[in-house]
């Protein structure tokens, strides 16, 4: 008699290779099948990362690819290979039977500390995206070293891509932004030594002095401090009322505002000062957004998907002032306003502010290290000092430009903990991000600053696009609303370095 544990989910005939195919177990949990040869494997098909069917997504070689946001698994182990997910993909038991398949108990997870002892040690210097998954990621990799992980913040590692898209709008605490439970770390036996701030680095020691005049030092440094919001400098800019988020402890202070206001004015169309305006909004908030520019993200994304950025945001209640300047933030100790440079004053009963951030390369300074405001590093992201490493929001790698997104960061926080242990093969991976507003997500693929055409394929008016950003006549990156599977097909090709024309793009997939 067969267990009852098992059950009949498809025929063997319906799972191809290089075709993920997705069963329903239960109303709430289906498993993913992919075949590799002759052999079968069946996962979750729920991505660790939010959950997206990866059944939507891609194979692509040995990898599983999620079609949402790009994280990456092995096909045959369900190991992570990419950010942004932290966690490998759950197992279930599969077999096949005179053609037809099988599915038994899920797999528990096997992430665990690292067996024997290492006398090496790793000093990381923030814990943010890229500190937090190069500590992870040293573990996974085997490294059973002393691992000593140093922040400002007073706690542990969390997901800052929340605050903005989903912390505002709800009720979720700090146990729910975590990238971990506080066990974790005991568990990995990644010391965090919280609110403490360096001051120094010594590269030929590979050691930092912090704030209270005490070093550390490891045998290998990992420079991941990130960047810190630009402050705007005008009068009435430090009054209370005035806000910028990019903590925990921020979010927190903003949401509270926001609980008993009526009007809010956002300073700056940056990703983070549109999703604020677009998650106050929706709070029944009366918002006005004031910035320089014409259009925004006109520079990165282009005039199209601006114009798309400015109608999504009109249509749900939202005031555009573009084209406007800011001369003062009015009130008497707490803002009540904000003055334009013609005189127009707008009420506010909070700001915020979003015009962007900067490098926290201050404490490195006299380090010779740091060169016009970022960190120059090889492909394996080493500095010029040995065992000095720097990555995410400070890293400018290989000579070209530094990339402030959290994907970004993840995967540096990845390659370098390979590079120490000497298993690294360099970045190989297109730059990744994405913002949701509205309900509606924006993702992005490749890296295309100077880009020099456009092409479009699809309806932006109704959000469902791919825009392809051209350089001398060959894709560098790709945008989209709606079409997110083919933007990571397009993100496949393009870490493979494919020479993609704007005929192939006009074309299509």
């Amino acid at each position: 008699m067969r267990d009852s544990s098992w059950k009949k989910v498809a025929r063997s005939e319906d799972i191809r290779e290089g075709k993920p195919f997705s069963a329903d177990l239960n109303e709430k949990e289906s498993v993913l099948l992919v075949r590799k040869g002759e052999s079968l494997f069946a996962w979750s098909n729920a991505c660790p990362h939010v959950g997206c069917p990866l059944s939507w997504g891609h194979i692509h070689g040995d990898e599983i690819v999620c079609g949402c946001h790009n994280a990456r698994f092995d096909i045959t182990t369900g190991k992570l290979l990419s950010a942004p997910a932290v966690d490998d993909l759950p197992a279930y038991e599969v077999r096949e039977e005179e053609g037809e398949v099988f599915v038994g108990k899920q797999h528990p997870l096997s992430f665990s500390m690292p067996a024997g002892s290492d006398s090496r040690s790793v000093v990381i210097l923030g814990s943010g995206a890229g500190g937090s998954a190069a500590a992870e990621s040293l573990r996974r990799e085997g490294f059973a070293g002393r691992i000593v992980m140093i922040t400002p913040e007073e706690e542990r590692p969390y997901d800052r891509t929340l605050l903005s898209k989903f912390f505002l709008a709800g009720d979720m605490g700090f146990d729910a932004l975590a990238m971990r439970p506080a066990a974790f770390y005991e568990e990995m036996k990644i010391e965090l030594m919280t609110g403490r701030r360096a001051t120094e680095v010594k590269p030929a020691a590979r050691s930092v002095v912090l704030d209270d005049g005490s070093e550390v030092s490891g045998d290998f440094l990992v420079l991941a401090t990130g960047a810190a919001p630009r402050r705007l400098h005008v009068p009435g800019a430090d009054q209370a009322g005035v806000f910028v988020l990019r903590s925990f402890k921020e979010g927190q202070q903003l949401r509270e505002a926001v609980a008993g206001a009526g009007k809010a004015v956002v300073i700056g169309a940056s990703f983070i000062g549109t999703e604020t305006a677009a998650y106050m909004v929706s709070r029944g908030i009366d918002v006005t957004v004031v910035a320089p520019e014409s259009v925004p993200f006109e520079q990165v994304l282009g005039p199209d998907v601006g114009k798309r950025f400015v109608r999504m945001h009109t249509d749900n209640g939202v005031t555009l002032r573009l084209g406007s300047q800011v001369s003062r933030i009015t009130g008497n100790g707490t803002a009540d306003g904000v003055e334009l440079s013609d005189g127009t004053v707008l009420p506010a009963d909070l700001v915020v502010v979003g015009i962007g951030v900067t490098p926290v390369v201050d404490y490195i300074e006299s380090s010779g290290l740091a060169r016009d405001g970022a960190v120059p590093v090889k492909r394996n992201l080493e500095t010029s000092a040995p065992g000095v490493y720097a990555i995410g929001d400070i890293a400018k790698v290989h000579g070209e430009e530094r990339v402030e997104h959290w994907v970004v960061a993840q995967r540096h926080g990845e390659e370098v903990a390979r590079s120490i242990l000497g298993t690294g093969g360099g970045l190989s991976y297109a730059p990744f991000f994405w913002t949701r507003q509205f309900e509606t997500s924006f993702a992005y693929i490749g890296s295309a600053p100077d880009y020099d055409e456009t092409r479009i394929n699809g309806d932006v008016e109704n959000g469902s696009f791919l825009i392809g950003y051209f350089r001398e006549g060959f894709l560098a990156a790709v945008g989209t609303m709606g079409k997110g599977k083919s933007l990571i097909r397009y993100g496949l090709l393009l870490d493979k370095g494919e020479k993609i024309s704007i005929q192939d793009f006009e074309k299509g997939l």
